[in-house]
């Protein structure tokens, strides 16, 4: 494998988690409305592992490395999608309580495809598993050339202004609590 195959699929693995992470709520509301047990325990199982993986990212990777400043030289933000993404994607799963198994299906493929587009598009940056939690993502060129995912607790983050983050993996940084910006 190339080092650039290794790059792609941590790429992927890191879309992933937070594709699973984004969706925590709605499995949660998966395993209300389903009556069918074994669908309950899996959403119910998905939902922690979503949101604990969303806990660790937002409050325990912060604590464990050391944070590096980065001068921030652009900000792309797409907060202001969120409403049609929970609009577009959680309601319609919301309203059948006993699926069948072909009901199932067209639930496993819809969030197949969903994945698929999550993983390669910007979608990364709409989580409201972390919107929930007090942080959001939003991608940065940074002035020392890195470009990448943030995960955010500051209400303002605008070109010039100083963060101080923490690794996640290359591609995705995290901002440490307190950690004040000029």
């Amino acid at each position: 494998m190339t080092v650039g195959k290794e790059a792609t699929m941590t790429e992927h693995f890191r879309r992933l988690r937070l594709f699973l992470g984004s969706f925590a709520l709605l499995f949660v509301l998966f395993a209300i409305r389903f009556e069918t047990l074994w669908l309950q325990i899996a959403c119910a199982a998905l939902a922690v592992i979503g949101l604990a993986d969303m806990l660790w990212i937002g409050f325990v990777v912060t604590r464990r490395t050391a944070p590096d400043p980065v001068r921030i030289a652009s900000v792309v933000d797409r907060g202001p999608e969120i409403s049609g993404y929970l609009a577009t994607y959680l309601l319609p799963f919301v309203t059948v309580s006993e699926p069948k198994i072909r009901d199932i299906c067209a639930y496993v493929i819809f969030l197949v495809v969903l994945a698929v587009v999550y993983v390669r598009s910007e979608m990364t940056q709409i989580n409201p598993t972390l919107y929930l939690l007090g942080r959001r993502v939003i991608h940065v060129s940074t002035e020392g050339g890195w470009n990448g995912h943030v995960i955010v607790k500051s209400p303002l983050v605008a070109p010039g202004s100083v963060l101080r983050v923490a690794s996640l993996n290359p591609a995705v940084r995290v901002e440490v609590p307190n950690a004040t910006h000029e």
